[in-house]
């Protein structure tokens, strides 16, 4: 169930970038976290922009990389939703977020955005422990991509990240 609600979520950022593509001109710039990106070219068509792997002009890859791992984020949120949307702040428009499941050592949740890097092939992975409804940062770095599904679990003083058969793929010791 939770999975399907963080899906929701991401589809309507996605929506809201392609609609802001279609609600004007071809644009040859992007805005993000307040900065105009430079793309490669004009596009017209979001669907043209996120399908292009060279997207984002060379210039402005390292910046954009820059921005996107060193974006703050809050120390709690009220929600789950709250966390979606600060997130989703950070995503790159066109490029990927998801998110993994699991739990700490204690039985409680653990939620971890992942935000896709453009052009690095990792991740900014960022780490959330739930209690009553209410979301407590616990871990935030960027690493190699890991593939999906994935889940996330705390074990012997580390997060322990699993795709599918239960091949674990990531350690990283507790902060």
């Amino acid at each position: 169930m939770n999975w399907r609600f963080a899906i929701v979520i991401l589809v309507l950022l996605a929506l809201f970038a392609a609609w802001r593509f279609r609600s004007g001109a071809a644009e040859d710039e992007m805005a993000y976290r307040g900065e105009k990106i430079k793309l490669s070219k004009k596009y017209s068509d979001f669907s043209d922009y996120k399908n292009d792997p060279e997207n984002i002009h060379p210039s402005e890859t390292a910046r954009v990389q820059k921005l996107l791992t060193e974006a703050p984020i809050a120390r709690s949120f009220s929600s789950r939703l709250d966390v979606f949307r600060a997130t989703g702040q950070i995503q790159f428009p066109g490029y990927g977020a998801g998110s993994g499941e699991g739990q700490r050592a204690d039985g409680s949740p653990l939620l971890a955005v992942v935000i896709e890097v453009p052009r690095a092939g990792k991740d900014r992975y960022i780490v959330f422990q739930e209690r009553q409804g209410a979301y407590e940062l616990v871990d935030d770095f960027v690493a190699a991509e890991i593939g999906y599904p994935f889940r996330i679990r705390e074990q012997a003083g580390a997060y322990v990240y699993y795709t599918q058969g239960d091949k674990e793929v990531l350690r990283r010791p507790l902060r």
